[in-house]
């Protein structure tokens, strides 16, 4: 997230020695506390305000009307999101984070407005949302293409650990205390409390400082072109082209949708097969949680030091094998285990792979890269969870999971096969 061009991020020789010897700590480092100080009190507000929004949805008349609010929020954050990540390589990272920022101020204080003025309506909720959800297309390829300037390369991997810790935190905390909020002053107090909260972050964002770019690969980078699609086309065309983006990238998208539909329309589907109801669900869910954030943190404490692509989809391979014990667990306890194994295994695959694509991606490109990431983890979850029922209709339970974890063993496989993606270093 910084107003001026900077050069772009690519490798710097530094000896062997003197990485190991000073390995970084992300939780010294001042500017990165900083910053995820204002993204943890952003992703809490966040939660605050789905679960708001999914209260006041439900009170409307119909649950088709219900559903209709609920996609108005999403679906424009995943057709902008593209877009905002053009946003944030133009105008700079940091600017369009703060703008955006500024903006969910501005859109939670409307809705502060509308829902005191009369009862929520149809047409208001939706609108607030589609607000909400376009500014969001700006903000979280903006937000997500900071670490990169505010870390060394080195301590990306570790920067991604404490960033998904943060957002898995966040969910864990922001569920019950927006609906704690609901409960005592409905959709306007939920909307004030975000309003206090994306101030607050806001005001701890503002007061960044970019490290001077390091970017020695590339130095000067390729001419960007002026118009927007131009713009959007040479983002994917770099990320396609670039031997180490392209099928990180691709190992990303395939980690996300084999693990979304299984997580959370497979484990549903087997707790109701199995007799195991809600509570055995959300105990499978909570597994998965704590696994994940042990995982993630496990990076932050030991970051490798050599080819963190290949340890990654090390962790990918051993992720799959628990999809697929998952899917057959004969009691609860398994499936809480499996869960669990599951999450340590993706929490430092994805820490590393996103940590890897951060530091070798040209600045100037950051936030397309970054607005790619976040689409293939939101934007396509749609599309997974309705391939995954179309299997299970087609297979079996079980034999869907096999599936989805055979499609993540072979992706990683195939990446292994890629010598440059191997041997990828910060």
């Amino acid at each position: 997230m910084t107003t001026t061009p900077r050069a772009a991020t690519g490798p710097v020789d530094v000896p062997e020695a003197a990485r190991a010897d000073a390995p970084p700590a992300v939780w010294r480092d001042r500017g990165f506390l900083r910053y995820l100080a204002g993204f943890g009190l952003s992703l809490l507000g966040d939660q605050i305000w789905f679960v708001a929004l999914a209260w006041a949805a439900t009170r409307l008349d119909s649950p088709a009307e219900a559903s209709f609010v609920l996609a108005a929020g999403s679906l424009p954050r995943a057709v902008l999101i593209l877009f905002g990540g053009t946003l944030a390589d133009r105008w700079g990272a940091l600017r369009v984070t703060l703008v955006s920022q500024a903006a969910r101020v501005v859109t939670m204080l409307a809705a502060v407005v509308l829902a005191v003025a009369a009862e929520p309506r149809l047409w208001t909720l939706a609108l607030v949302a589609m607000l909400f959800g376009a500014v969001d297309a700006a903000h979280m390829p903006a937000a997500a293409a900071l670490p990169p300037q505010l870390l060394p390369r080195d301590a990306l991997p570790a920067g991604q650990g404490l960033v998904q810790t943060l957002e898995r935190v966040a969910m864990i905390v922001g569920a019950p205390v927006g609906g704690l909020i609901v409960a005592l002053g409905g959709l306007s107090a939920a909307a004030a409390a975000n309003a206090l909260l994306f101030v607050a972050a806001l005001v701890i964002l503002r007061a960044l400082r970019l490290r001077p770019s390091a970017d020695h690969a590339h130095p000067a980078g390729p001419s960007e072109p002026e118009g927007t699609w131009q713009a959007l086309r040479g983002g994917l065309a770099y990320a396609i082209r670039e031997p180490v983006l392209g099928p990180v990238l691709l190992v990303v998208t395939v980690l996300n949708l084999a693990i979304a539909a299984p997580l959370n329309v497979g484990v549903a589907l087997l707790s109701d097969a199995r007799g195991w109801q809600a509570a055995g669900f959300s105990a499978i869910i909570a597994g998965f949680g704590t696994g994940a954030t042990v995982g993630a943190l496990s990076v932050v404490r030991f970051p490798p030091r050599r080819r963190p692509a290949a340890v990654g989809l090390i962790w990918v391979i051993a992720g799959s094998l628990c999809i697929g014990a998952l899917g057959f667990s004969p009691s609860l306890l398994v499936a809480v285990g499996a869960a669990a194994a599951l999450g340590v295994t993706s929490g430092p695959a994805s820490a590393l792979l996103l940590g890897l694509v951060q530091a070798r991606t040209h600045t100037r490109y950051l936030g397309r890269v970054m607005a790619l990431v976040t689409f293939s983890a939101l934007g396509l979850v749609p599309v997974s969870y309705t391939a995954f029922g179309a299997l299970v209709e087609a297979t079996s339970l079980p034999a869907s999971f096999v599936i989805c974890a055979a499609a993540e063993l072979l992706t990683a496989l195939a990446a292994l096969a890629v010598t440059p993606l191997r041997r990828a270093a910060l």
